[in-house]
């Protein structure tokens, strides 16, 4: 066989894996969308609705997506809740982990407007779970997403240590920020981010004080 010829061969055979490569991106990005679709459609039904009582039909109907499309990417409501909590907190962290390391004071400073500021974004969001009896759900997956992460958020508060003393300590802190977010939240109306951030700076630096 020439030259040439092998080359024309190697050239068709790399076209042929590339369309292959696109037609599956293509595909991955559909299953997203869809995915992304009925995660919106169960939010919708749920502002009228009680979540025990939306069927999986009302969901695929709402996201005008059949039945066999909701099966083939979920199994049932509550993966679907847990896909759409997974990505929610996939979107904080990565706000949160693009801080530059700073002093204690002002990364604390920092971390406390991210924290609060983009969880208001999604106030609604969390008035709705909060009404729908999944806040503790949407806690749990929090606390699973959150120990694997810890060390890859360099914050200067946190302790070096074994799995289970992380595993305390995150269940320290989390537990203190989720709650924030429900006293916080469920309020008809609540407070602006900064007040927020005052009362727990000040909370903060009493604790602190009394500690010292």
């Amino acid at each position: 066989m020439e030259f040439a010829q092998v080359k024309q061969i190697e050239h068709v055979c790399n076209l042929s894996i590339l369309m292959e490569v696109n037609v599956m991106n293509g595909k991955e990005r559909m299953v997203e969308q869809s995915k992304q679709w009925l995660s919106e459609a169960l939010i919708e039904l749920m502002k009228s609705e009680n979540f025990q009582d939306i069927s999986i039909t009302e969901i695929a109907q709402q996201a005008e997506l059949s039945r066999k499309t909701f099966y083939h990417s979920f199994k049932n409501k509550e993966a679907l809740i847990n896909y759409f909590c997974d990505k929610l907190f996939d979107a904080y962290f990565q706000r949160l982990i693009k801080q530059v390391p700073q002093p204690g004071a002002t990364m604390l400073d920092n971390t406390l407007d991210i924290f609060l500021n983009f969880w208001w974004e999604q106030r609604d969001l969390i008035r709705l779970l909060i009404d729908q009896g999944l806040f503790d759900h949407m806690n749990e997956i929090w606390q699973k997403k959150a120990i694997p992460r810890y060390n890859a958020f360099a914050a200067p508060w946190h302790v070096k240590g074994s799995a289970k003393q992380v595993a305390y300590v995150m269940s320290f802190q989390l537990g203190g920020f989720t709650n924030i977010l429900r006293v916080w939240l469920e309020q008809d109306e609540p407070e602006s981010p900064a007040e927020i951030k005052k009362i727990m700076i000040d909370a903060i630096h009493q604790l602190a004080n009394s500690i010292n």
